[in-house]
C-alpha cells in the first residue's frame, strides 16, 4: 500500500514538472550573414536575416556607402529577410543590422548590433583601399581670400587705403633695380611677381604681382616705377641736335591737367609722368612752351578708357621737337551717385513758388474770413427763411393766439438771432 502511494506521487510530480516546463517560451534571438564577404566593383550580395522567437523592425546600414550600398536600411522581420548589398568602389565596408522595436514571444526586448565585413577589389583585384570608418570625411571648404595686406616698393609700404590694384612709384635716375615684396592677408595664399626687378631709366617699368587664393581665385597688382632719365641724357627730345648751353632748349615750362595729380611733381627736364583719376571722359590740360613760336600738340587727352591711357603731349618748332608722356590710369565705377539727382533737384528748385511769413500769415487770415463770411451767409439765409414762414402762420392764425399777445415776437426772436452772427 504504501509503495503504492510513492509510486502515485512520483508520477503527480513529473506532471507538474512536465506542465511548467511546457509553459516556459523560448527567448528570442536573430542571426546575420552574407552570401560573400569579398566582392569585385558591380558585383552583388545577399545579406540574410533571419530571427528566432521574435519578431519587430531593425535597420541595415553600411559603414560606407560609397563603398557599399544596402538594398534597404529599416524592415520590420518575422521569420527571414534579405537585403541586396552592390559593391561600388574599392574599400572595406561593415554592414551593421541593429533591432530597433524587437520583442520576443515573452515581451522581451531584443538588443545588441550584429554585423558583417565586405571587402571590395578593382576589376582586376589587384588593389584595395584602406578600410574607412563609420565617420563620414569632413569636408573643409577652402578660402578665395586672394588679396594683398601690404606692397612695398623700396623702402615705401603701401597699405590701407594706399594699397590699390594699381601702385605707381617714381625711383630716382641712380636707381638701377629695386625690390618689391608683399603680405597676404590669407596664410594659405601664394605670390608671384615679387622680388628684385631692373629698372630702365626714363622709362615706365610695368610689373604684376599675382596672388593666387587657396581655392584657385587669382587677383593681379599693377606696380608702375617710373625711373627717372640720368641727367647727363637730353630724354625724348627727338630729331633735334642737343642744344648748347647757350642755346633756350625747347621744353615746356608749365603742364597743368586739371584735377589730376602728376607724379613726380612736373619738371621741364621730366618727359614721362604717371596719375590715377576716377571717372575722367577727358582732360583739361593747359600747357606753356619754352619758345614763343612753338606748337603744341596733344593726343589722347579726350575718350578716355578705363585702364591705362597714354597722353602725349608734343612741342614742336621747325626742326626741333620734344615730346612729355603722362601715362594715366583710369578707374570707371558702375555708377556715380549724386550727379542726376542733385541736377534735378536744383532744377525743381528753380520752379518753386516761395512765400515769405508775412505772406503766410496774411493768406491765413484772407482765407479765414472768407470762411466766416460764408457761414454768415449761409446761416442769415435759412434764418431768413425761417421768418418769412412764421410772418405766414401768424397772418393765417390769429384766433389761436390772444388778442394782446404781439404777433411778432417770432419774428424778433428770430431776429436776435440773426443779429447773434454779427
Amino acid at each position: 500500500m504504501k509503495k503504492t502511494k510513492k509510486i502515485l506521487a512520483l508520477v503527480i510530480l513529473l506532471m507538474l514538472i512536465t506542465t511548467i516546463f511546457s509553459n516556459v517560451k523560448a527567448a528570442g534571438s536573430f542571426s546575420v550573414s552574407a552570401s560573400s564577404s569579398s566582392l569585385t566593383i558591380g558585383q552583388t550580395a545577399t545579406l540574410t536575416i533571419t530571427t528566432s522567437s521574435c519578431a519587430g523592425q531593425f535597420s541595415i546600414a553600411s559603414s560606407n556607402s560609397n563603398v557599399v550600398a544596402v538594398s534597404k536600411s529599416s524592415t520590420f522581420i518575422d521569420g527571414s529577410e534579405k537585403i541586396t548589398l552592390t559593391a561600388k568602389t574599392a574599400g572595406t565596408a561593415t554592414i551593421t543590422v541593429t533591432p530597433v522595436d524587437v520583442s520576443d514571444e515573452s515581451y522581451n526586448k531584443i538588443t545588441g548590433a550584429k554585423s558583417v565585413t565586405i571587402t571590395v577589389k578593382d576589376s582586376n583585384n589587384t588593389t584595395t583601399q584602406p578600410p574607412n570608418t563609420t565617420q563620414p570625411p569632413t569636408t573643409t571648404t577652402k578660402s578665395g581670400d586672394a588679396t594683398l595686406k601690404s606692397i612695398t616698393i623700396g623702402s615705401k609700404t603701401y597699405s590701407g587705403s594706399s594699397l590699390k590694384d594699381t601702385i605707381s612709384y617714381t625711383a630716382g635716375a641712380t636707381v638701377s633695380s629695386i625690390k618689391i615684396s608683399a603680405t597676404k592677408n590669407n596664410s594659405k595664399a601664394t605670390i608671384s611677381g615679387t622680388g628684385t626687378k631692373s629698372l630702365v631709366a626714363g622709362q615706365t617699368n610695368k610689373f604684376a604681382i599675382t596672388v593666387t587664393a587657396e581655392n584657385g581665385t587669382k587677383k593681379t597688382y599693377s606696380v608702375n616705377i617710373i625711373r627717372l632719365e640720368e641727367e647727363s641724357n637730353v630724354p625724348n627730345v627727338i630729331e633735334g641736335d642737343v642744344p648748347t648751353p647757350e642755346e633756350t632748349k625747347l621744353t615746356l615750362t608749365s603742364l597743368i591737367i586739371k584735377n589730376v595729380e602728376l607724379e613726380p611733381e612736373f619738371n621741364p627736364e621730366v618727359y614721362t609722368y604717371v596719375a590715377n583719376v576716377e571717372n575722367m571722359k577727358e582732360l583739361e590740360i593747359d600747357a606753356t612752351a619754352s619758345k614763343p613760336d612753338a606748337q603744341i600738340n596733344i593726343e589722347g587727352a579726350t575718350d578716355l578708357k578705363e585702364g591705362d591711357n597714354i597722353i602725349r603731349i608734343t612741342v614742336t618748332l621747325g626742326e626741333e621737337k620734344a615730346e612729355y608722356i603722362v601715362d594715366l590710369y583710369n578707374t570707371i565705377q558702375d555708377e556715380i551717385m549724386g550727379i542726376t539727382t542733385e541736377d534735378e533737384n536744383n532744377d525743381n528748385d528753380e520752379n518753386k513758388i516761395t512765400f515769405n511769413s508775412k505772406e503766410i500769415i496774411l493768406i491765413v487770415l484772407v482765407v479765414a474770413l472768407a470762411l466766416i463770411s460764408i457761414r454768415y451767409i449761409i446761416v442769415s439765409y435759412k434764418l431768413s427763411k425761417e421768418i418769412e414762414e412764421s410772418t405766414d402762420d401768424i397772418l393765417m392764425d390769429d384766433d389761436e393766439y390772444d388778442i394782446f399777445k404781439p404777433k411778432n415776437q417770432n419774428i424778433v426772436t428770430k431776429n436776435e438771432k440773426i443779429g447773434r452772427h454779427f
